[in-house]
């Protein structure tokens, strides 16, 4: 499960027991988050750290995870702020002295057309999607570096490989620039033996699309989101992809079969798609 090469300094290991293992997940309030934080506490891993900025949510993924007999520590903090990113990791490394996995769950979106679309709306997303990535990976990768072991997961989308529908350019930009920051970093993480996955769902039966701001629009657009959606993956199988696609050093993952199917079409036969 593991190479390593004194000649060109590259070490590259796999995390196939996670038993034990720190673990921070951001956005575990809910939806993907919550399940992916379940997924691996249900691995054995211990102890957890788990961030949201909805505190009652978060709260009840902790009592979850408590009574699975975890350690928790939750923090309800607003991944886009930086400052509250490095005080978070700080106190989780002060407590438990490593984390071996990070997970970027958190995410928000919005619905409308570009023309009618704020400078604050394009920030709002961009700034928990892309810059929340961002902020935990400046402060937890090092830290790994330091280690030389590790796992970075960031939960992108398949709207992070191609556009799959209209009306959500931030939320698709945001993706876009995760994929793009987890293919560079996992070539210089390769160099100290640790992990990245880009996780790419394609339809997760979260409240994401429900909760979104509208502009332009009359709310019954989210009918209209909601007929895309059909057929989706549920957060908690989503959740056990996330694991396994550590344990198995997977880069990119996409999931739901219609989406798989279409990001065929996109790689391989771009004018069908």
């Amino acid at each position: 499960s593991s190479w390593d090469s004194s000649r060109t300094g590259k070490v590259w290991i796999k995390m196939p027991d996670l038993s034990g293992k720190a673990v921070l997940v951001t956005g575990a309030a809910k939806g993907i988050g919550r399940a992916t934080a379940l997924a691996f506490a249900q691995e054995g891993s211990n102890p957890l750290v788990i961030t949201d900025i909805d505190a009652n949510g978060l709260e009840g993924t902790a009592d979850m995870l408590e009574a699975m007999h975890r350690e928790v520590l939750a923090v309800p903090a607003d991944i886009s702020d930086p400052e509250a990113v490095g005080m978070l990791v700080e106190e989780s490394l002060e407590r438990y002295g490593r984390i071996d996995v990070l997970a970027n769950v958190a995410g928000v979106g919005i619905l409308g057309p570009v023309e009618d679309l704020a400078i604050s709306d394009w920030r709002r997303v961009i700034d928990v999607n892309l810059w929340g990535v961002i902020n935990t990976i400046h402060y937890v990768y090092p830290h790994m570096v330091a280690r030389k072991a590790g796992h970075i997961v960031n939960v992108s989308s398949t709207d992070g490989l191609f556009v799959s529908w209209i009306y959500s350019a931030p939320y698709c930009a945001s993706k876009f620039g995760i994929v793009g920051i987890s293919e560079e970093i996992l070539f210089e993480a390769s160099l100290h033996g640790i992990g990245v996955t880009c996780f790419c769902p394609g339809s997760v039966g979260t409240t994401i699309f429900d909760t979104s701001p509208v502009v332009g629009f009359s709310e019954e657009i989210r009918k209209i989101k909601g007929m895309l959606t059909r057929g989706a993956d549920p957060p908690e199988a989503v959740g056990r992809m996330i694991v396994e696609a550590v344990k198995k050093d997977r880069f990119i993952v996409t999931t739901t079969l219609s989406f798989q199917m279409e990001y065929f079409l996109r790689k391989h036969l771009p004018f069908l798609w």
